[in-house]
């Protein structure tokens, strides 16, 4: 399986949140938050770029218990790509209930869903995502043996290309 590596923005996070009015006056002081179209999420855009780990747990910081902060995914391209709030994990073989439930309560996650089509997949989100770095988490996941793939569910936009 083809992996696409994803690296983290440093100066562009996804927000979620109940109070998204509330999530965007704490986050205003840091930069410049507006709604992500689609998403029923909101886009902080930082003015300067810098460690994208310190700035995501000075956003996280800022939104505070009422939201969750993840950093864009840019793929090789520098495309962005939207984190859900959800990761997906193919393992080796297809588990059963029990093997995910223990995957999940070693990782502090909650099934969400299997994949209907390949039993080898499955979704899940942190219980804990506020405290959760999605990059390193996915990163976490993805060096578990049995495990094969690991990735962040993302939102993404793409453009046709202009025939010739």
């Amino acid at each position: 399986m083809v992996s696409m590596r994803h690296s983290p923005s440093s100066h562009l996070f996804v927000v979620h949140a109940q109070d998204q009015t509330a999530a965007a006056q704490r986050l205003s002081v840091l930069g410049r938050v507006q709604p992500l179209a689609g998403a029923g999420a909101l886009l902080l855009t930082l003015p300067a770029a810098g460690d994208a780990r310190s700035l995501w747990s000075r956003a996280r910081e800022a939104v505070g218990p009422a939201g969750t902060v993840q950093p864009v995914l840019l793929d090789e391209d520098g495309g962005p790509h939207y984190p859900t709030g959800e990761v997906s994990v193919r393992f080796l073989e297809a588990p059963g209930e029990e093997e995910l439930r223990r995957f999940a309560a070693r990782h502090g996650l909650r099934l969400v869903r299997r994949n209907e089509f390949v039993p080898q997949q499955a979704v899940f989100q942190p219980l804990d995502s506020s405290g959760s770095y999605l990059p390193e988490l996915v990163e976490k996941l993805e060096g578990e043996k049995g495990t094969r793939a690991a990735w962040a569910n993302t939102l993404s936009r793409y453009q046709r290309a202009a025939v010739a």
